[in-house]
This record gives C-alpha cells, sequence and structure tokens, in this order.
C-alpha cells in the first residue's frame, strides 16, 4: 500500500511539473508575439530583430472579390517595410492559442490592426516558433488581410 501510495504521489507531481512547464512556454511564446507587435508599434528594430530568426518567412494571404493575392518575403528583407516612421502598426492579439512540442511551437492569434490610428483590417497570424539557445524565436509568420472579417474573428 505505501508503494502504491508513493507511486501515485510520484505520477501526480511529474504530471503537475509537466503542465507548470508548459504553462510557462506559451507564456514565453505569447510574450514573443507581443514583442513582435510592439516592435511594429514602436519601431524598435533591436526589439524586433531579437524576436525573429533572420532567415526566417513572412507569408501573407488576401482575398478580395474573386482576387486571390500571395505574398512570400524574407524577414531580413521585409525589416525596412516592417520599420517604416511614416505608417505606425498597431497590431492587436484577439486571442490566443499555442502548441508546442519540444523545441517546435505555433502560435495561431487573431488580431485586428491599424496604421497610424487608422483601422486597416484584421485577420490570423501564424507564427511557426522555434526554441534556440536564446529562446522562443519565430521562423516563419503567415496571415491573413481581412478587411471584413472583423465579425466572425470576435466571436471565436
Amino acid at each position: 500500500m505505501k508503494y502504491l501510495f508513493l507511486s501515485i504521489f510520484f505520477s501526480v507531481s511529474i504530471h503537475s511539473f509537466a503542465q507548470q512547464k508548459h504553462n510557462q512556454e506559451e507564456k514565453e511564446i505569447l510574450l514573443k508575439v507581443q514583442q513582435f507587435f510592439d516592435a511594429l508599434e514602436t519601431q524598435d528594430t533591436l526589439l524586433f530583430k531579437s524576436t525573429l530568426l533572420p532567415e526566417g518567412q513572412l507569408w501573407a494571404i488576401s482575398e478580395q472579390k474573386n482576387d486571390v493575392k500571395y505574398f512570400m518575403g524574407l524577414f531580413r528583407d521585409r525589416l525596412n517595410t516592417f520599420i517604416n516612421p511614416s505608417r505606425i502598426i498597431q497590431e492587436k492579439i484577439l486571442s490566443s492559442e499555442i502548441k508546442i512540442h519540444n523545441r517546435i511551437a505555433m502560435a495561431w492569434i487573431p488580431y485586428t490592426l491599424d496604421i497610424s490610428g487608422k483601422f486597416s483590417h484584421c485577420g490570423v497570424d501564424l507564427f511557426t516558433m522555434l526554441k534556440t539557445n536564446g529562446g522562443w524565436k519565430i521562423a516563419t509568420a503567415a496571415y491573413t488581410i481581412e478587411p471584413d472579417g472583423c465579425a466572425a474573428l470576435k466571436k471565436k
């Protein structure tokens, strides 16, 4: 009986520790996403670079009427368009869903986006994250541009 109690106690303790570690990882990933958004708004190139793998990719999809447009670029090539004092990007998280497996994770982030204080669009950001020796970094970012999709995203 004593051994049964000890084995149950250790099993519960290990599961509890694993859950706490997972929750901490989720917080770190969300912090990295928020830092990415903060860097866009404050034009902080050092903060921006600290969130990304420079070899990472950016994908966008925009659908209007019957026209679908795709865009792909590398983070290092897009830095000047993200950091641009003539247009301040303010992106706000509506909700989040994080999935983690070892050193890879994804963050599903519905958002709204204003440019210099004026509403632009809503959409979903999908960040693929890799855990490096320096912490979580964004490896890819894919996002939708939905000028009329806010009501549906805000419901979820």
